[in-house]
């Protein structure tokens, strides 16, 4: 299957209100090669390609219908010590505060961080009178693994089902990519869209537009998935970090000589699983993870910190995820090394998440 997911927004529709309760999940993402050849920019000269897959980490998106000539949007609680967004009122204290903000129709959207892309997503679908919106998630924003992404998608989703509207995987992916970049000027990659709209193991190709091609993954070998999964840990660095922000500081001239070698690594690793080789997926991985270290060393600086900590310990795949400098970093090790790992690892908190989640999908209203 080849599905492009390029393009841009579809005009403005009329203001309309929701006529039903709707709610709809998307998972988050880890790649395992090619990420940093997505970019716009990196994608320019030849196009880029990613490995990655779906994971079990989701964001839930609940929309209602809510009074008319009023918005509002929650975010649910985010963890302890979540100071608001300028503007915006809590309910509950500590870790079970929300961020909510009430406004009235026709009001400008409010500009916060926490609140853009929501009031993007509404403004593209146009259901933005009497509609109330609340995004759950147990991961905050800046994770590293496509969280705006999943809730883009996921709200996309919930938003058109509430108006009696369904939308295909590629549909949503493309106007998941086009929020971000056409409405809120973030320079950002397209894989994330994807994985949360399509879910799987995928094979993803990609133009300055962004995806142009959308496989899943060929597998030679039904061991070699849940050997992968076995050994893959996500360690939090518990530092959170816009990735806009840490693309605008890559050096746009290293990202083109590594872009060869992402590519590339994205290759060996689409390879080994058509092949049901472990340790080929694994060396393609390594390839990627070190060419992505070199696009940037600020960006670099705790993944590369925390494979001295763990040097000797078993460790043969450490990689950053997203754009880097803090967020998540995926580690891959034999499932009898990860005593060791997490003895050494001490108070960070490791996920260990299972590949293949499936897409975005209604949930139970």
């Amino acid at each position: 299957m080849s599905t492009p997911c390029a393009g841009s927004l579809s005009a403005p529709r009329t203001l309309r209100s929701p006529l039903w309760r709707a709610a709809a999940s998307a998972p988050m993402r880890v790649s395992f090669a090619g990420g940093g050849s997505d970019l716009p920019d990196v994608a320019r000269q030849d196009g880029g390609r990613v490995v990655g897959a779906a994971i079990d980490l989701r964001v839930r998106v609940a929309v209602e219908p809510f009074d008319r000539g009023w918005v509002r949007i929650e975010l649910a609680a985010r963890g302890q010590g979540q100071r608001p967004a300028e503007g915006a009122g809590t309910e509950g204290a500590g870790a079970g505060a929300a961020l909510v903000l009430t406004r009235r129709r026709g009001d400008p959207p409010r500009g916060d961080l926490a609140f853009r892309l929501i009031e993007a997503t509404l403004s593209a679908t146009g259901v933005g009178d009497g509609v109330a919106l609340r995004v759950e998630s147990e991961m905050s924003p800046g994770a590293g693994l496509g969280g705006s992404a999943s809730v883009a998608v996921a709200a996309l989703f919930a938003l058109r089902a509430s108006v009696g509207e369904a939308a295909a995987a590629e549909e949503l992916a493309r106007e998941a990519v086009a929020i971000e970049r056409e409405r809120l000027g973030n320079a950002c990659g397209a894989q994330d869209q994807v994985f949360a709209a399509f879910g799987g193991l995928l094979d993803l190709a990609f133009d300055p537009r962004g995806c142009s091609g959308v496989r899943p993954l060929a597998i030679g070998c039904p061991e070699l998935v849940p050997a992968l999964s076995a050994g893959l840990l996500l360690v939090d660095t518990a530092v959170r970090r816009v990735s806009g922000d840490v693309l605008a500081r890559m050096d746009a001239g290293a990202a083109s000589e590594a872009k060869g070698e992402l590519v590339a690594a994205a290759g060996e690793v689409a390879r080994g699983f058509e092949l049901g080789s472990l340790a080929l997926v694994l060396s393609g991985m390594r390839r990627g993870a070190a060419a992505k270290a070199r696009l940037s060393e600020a960006a670099s600086a705790i993944a590369l910190s925390l494979q001295r900590r763990l040097d000797g310990l078993g460790v043969e795949v450490l990689r950053m995820c997203g754009a880097g400098g803090g967020g998540h970093i995926l580690v891959w090790a034999p499932p009898e090394r990860h005593a060791r790992l997490l003895d050494a690892l001490g108070p960070c908190l490791v996920r260990r998440p299972a590949i293949g989640a499936a897409g975005v999908r209604l949930d139970p209203a």
